[in-house]
């Protein structure tokens, strides 16, 4: 059975990786996943006429969202090709800045988040619970990004978005009331490879003050080695966890091959468009002089070979980098904080590693 089959209307967890799974996660899944269909088991045209029925209930997983002073909705410019994106930007509340302690001179450091969804779906709401705590808890400002989405806006343009909007972010820093020397970036999957390209391209921008942190949750990192189809062939590819975890939960193999054909196509130029640093930033000529990274990786995760890769190339290269693998998780746990205590274990780790790096700047 390939991992884009549907037996008797369910997806129950594959026997390769049941006994693996924490049973909190475990739990989760088959209450609210194992019943339903996920996007790249339908054609793309079919997943888009019903979006909210391929979609995972995340607010019913995830905890409670805390308010915070503001969440205005910015219009920036892009022009690749021409146009706007929404720009999201949650401010603290009084109370918060005060137990954060990082306000200097009334200026507050920025995260800049990039949502995931396989550069395919999702968008704004996304992230939104994880915006807040992370808003709330660390007593930062968070600038979360509606970049467009493949296949009507296919590979670069989702990191050509993100890299306006960031620039966006430091062009309205003074109006923001955000610290230009201790802004990030982050972002989940998908966002996460939005996040690394970008903090590479950043380092090369004399232009941009240099960024202050790279959180990167569960990320694409390598783009080469996904096939258009199929299976992975273990001889041809380095991430052990692409032939372990094909048939992991939430994140099979099947669902990066989807999201890849749709992003990054399948036509003669897909393995030069998978080799552009923006699709695979493992791929830098050097990872150097780099934001400082916090890398945090589900265990049962097709993803976790490269995200531990990645942690390897930066240390290698003298970047600082922390790689915390949750042992039993599969690849959306991030979001399940509701219900889940690892997820909120997470969490907590986030706002830990944000406030440390936040207060030496």
């Amino acid at each position: 059975m390939g991992s884009n089959d549907v037996p008797s209307l369910l997806n129950p967890i594959h026997p390769s990786v049941v006994e693996r799974l924490d049973p909190v996660f475990a739990e989760i899944y088959n209450r609210y996943q194992a019943s339903r269909l996920r996007a790249d088991q339908v054609p793309y045209e079919v997943y888009n006429r019903d979006r909210e029925k391929y979609t995972f209930p995340t607010a019913q997983v995830s905890g409670e969202s805390p308010d915070v002073a503001s969440n205005q909705i910015y219009k920036a410019p892009v022009s690749n090709p021409p146009g706007e994106i929404n720009v999201q930007v949650y401010v603290p509340t009084p109370d918060a800045i005060a137990a954060g302690g990082l306000e200097r001179e009334g200026l507050l450091p920025a995260l800049v988040n990039f949502h995931g969804g396989g550069f395919v779906i999702g968008g704004l709401d996304s992230d939104e619970s994880l915006c807040r705590k992370l808003c709330q808890r660390v007593g930062c400002i968070i600038v979360n990004v509606d970049y467009r989405l493949a296949p009507e806006y296919p590979h670069p343009i989702s990191t050509t978005d993100s890299w306006e909007a960031l620039k966006w972010t430091f062009k309205n820093a003074d109006d923001l009331k955000i610290d230009p020397t201790r802004v990030g970036v982050s972002g989940l999957s998908a966002g996460a490879c939005i996040a690394a390209a970008l903090a590479l391209q950043a380092r090369d921008d004399p232009s941009l003050p240099r960024l202050a942190v790279q959180l990167l949750i569960v990320p694409v990192i390598d783009a080469r080695f996904v096939p258009k189809e199929g299976s992975c062939d273990p001889a041809k590819t380095p991430y052990k966890s692409y032939i372990d975890f094909e048939f992991a939960p939430m994140l099979p193999l099947n669902r990066l091959i989807w999201f890849y054909n749709l992003w990054l196509g399948t036509d003669e130029g897909r393995a030069e468009r998978a080799n552009d640093v923006r699709a695979s930033p493992i791929v830098a000529t050097s990872h150097a002089n780099l934001a400082p990274a916090i890398i945090r990786c589900a265990e049962i995760d097709p993803l976790v070979s490269e995200g531990a890769a990645y942690h390897e190339k930066l240390t290698a290269a003298g970047t600082p980098s922390k790689l915390k693998i949750y042992k039993g998780q599969g690849h959306p746990f991030g979001h399940w904080d509701g219900v889940n205590p690892t997820s909120r274990e997470f969490v907590s780790d986030c706002v830990n590693e944000l406030k440390t790096i936040f207060a030496q700047k």
